[in-house]
């Protein structure tokens, strides 16, 4: 009777203890997510309110630049412990470890990133740095949705630009 109420009681605590520990990973669904642009920001309507300030000389470039770094309107995440990925159409996967160093990522030749990931409770959070770009994008799971919540700051920008966006779970 002792063995099995030792035994009660250390599996009671091993549930408790895992019941509020989960990994922030564990909360995004892994699977694939389409744009939901009813329930989403402009996103390209507040970089064209970003760069109203910058020199018409630099601004086809800056747009692109940041045109290019927003996310496209369906991709695919996969979360498995502290390991976290997520592929934007034809892109190189992102692969990161939660809470680890950052890894090298190109979006495209001339836009390389470091690129490190960390939990927020029960988001993870993705922070791309570059020559003159810094953009950290929180991802939250509700229900079958992903909510995406994005800043962009830049010695280029006057302000820092800020967008939600949210995806629907793709069948």
């Amino acid at each position: 009777m002792r063995h099995w109420t030792l035994s009660a009681a250390i599996g009671a605590a091993i549930l408790i203890s895992g019941s509020g520990s989960a990994n922030p990973a564990q909360r995004i669904v892994s699977g694939s997510y389409v744009r939901d642009p009813e329930r989403s920001d402009a996103a390209f309507q507040a970089i064209e309110n970003a760069i109203a300030g910058v020199s018409n000389a630099k601004r086809p470039l800056v747009r692109m630049r940041l045109r290019k770094s927003i996310a496209t309107s369906r991709f695919r995440i996969s979360s498995s412990g502290s390991r976290f990925s997520i592929k934007y159409d034809d892109k190189t996967p992102i692969v990161v470890w939660i809470g680890g160093d950052s890894i090298k990522w190109t979006l495209v030749e001339s836009l390389v990133f470091d690129v490190s990931a960390k939990a927020n409770g029960e988001a993870i959070s993705l922070t791309f740095r570059g020559d003159d770009i810094e953009r950290t994008t929180v991802y939250l799971g509700v229900g079958q949705q992903l909510v995406e919540e994005t800043t962009i700051i830049s010695p280029l920008l006057s302000t820092p630009i800020s967008y939600k966006l949210v995806y629907n779970r793709a069948n």
